[in-house]
């Protein structure tokens, strides 16, 4: 009867997606809600060591809790947007597709958990408590909503579902590239941290998009090599701790938009052109900014 009902009308299947919807976001809330609380407690905790604000939390051995909580808690994020995604799939929608249940769904939470700490280590003061959990929150919650959209049957949905993907992906990853550029640790460490996080983040970024996730791991892995040796030559400029990734954040910007263009209609030179003006463009207004 209702299978019936909704091959006659499409009031009556947008009529039966409402309650799936609403239990998804719901469901989205309460893992972002969990993953923001345990932030809250690593800032928490950070913000009562005993060292002076501005010491950046590395690791001594009095330090290895923090990091170990930190990495535990980017497993905890990875894990619950797994959750959601089968979740979602159990809800499956007419239409839907794999898009929503990539293997790649853990990625962006993970990695946005883990730049909420690297935050945490640089900034360990008790306004960290709320901002902190607060980013988190944020990109976990529009992350899965947006992944949960990646495969909608309305086009419009869909194309707004994967903007605020590639939004989210890039504004974690300036969180990311700012944090280890102000960490100013050894290149080898700085530039080969930036290349692992990169190389997920370019993984995931194209989620929604028919494209094989095989290419997608050498394209992901292209791209954090690259940044990890523009990382490592960056950490001989004299900038500061944002200004230098701002600049990161540029590249990021090109490798990602080239990668982009090659998974939906395959690389052009207008692409090129494009990309490659655009992050001139701005590398230039970065540079006019420093030399002020």
């Amino acid at each position: 009867m209702l299978a019936g009902r909704r091959a006659d009308g499409g009031s009556a299947g947008r009529t039966l997606r409402l309650p799936a919807g609403f239990a998804a976001y719901g469901i989205a809330a309460l893992l972002s809600a969990i993953s923001a609380l345990g932030v809250a407690g690593l800032a928490f905790q950070a913000s009562r060591l005993t060292v002076t604000t501005g010491t950046i939390l590395l690791f001594a051995h009095e330090q290895w809790a923090f990091w170990t909580g930190g990495v535990a808690l980017a497993a905890v994020a990875g894990a619950l947007a797994t959750r959601f995604a089968r979740q979602r799939t159990a809800m499956a929608l007419p239409g839907a597709s794999e898009g929503a249940n990539l293997p790649t769904t853990a990625l962006l939470p993970a990695v946005a958990a883990f730049g909420a700490v690297l935050l945490i280590s640089i900034y360990h003061n008790p306004a960290m408590i709320a901002i902190a959990p607060a980013i988190v929150a944020l990109v976990v919650f529009a992350g899965l909503i947006a992944r949960y959209h990646l495969d909608d049957e309305v086009g419009r949905v869909r194309r707004v579902a994967r903007t605020t993907h590639v939004l989210l992906t890039h504004g974690v990853a300036f969180l990311l590239l700012a944090a280890v550029y102000i960490s100013k640790v050894r290149s080898l460490l700085s530039a080969s941290t930036v290349a692992l996080l990169i190389c997920l983040l370019l993984v995931q970024l194209a989620d929604g998009e028919r494209f094989p996730i095989e290419r997608r791991l050498i394209y992901g892995l292209v791209g954090g090599v690259v940044l990890g040796e523009i990382t490592w030559a960056l950490n001989y400029w004299p900038l500061t701790g944002w200004t230098g990734g701002a600049v990161l954040l540029i590249a990021f910007y090109l490798i990602a938009g080239l990668i982009l263009a090659q998974v939906r209609d395959g690389l052009r030179r207008r692409d090129l052109l494009e990309y490659g003006l655009s992050a001139a463009a701005m590398f230039a207004l970065v540079a006019l900014t420093i030399g002020k």
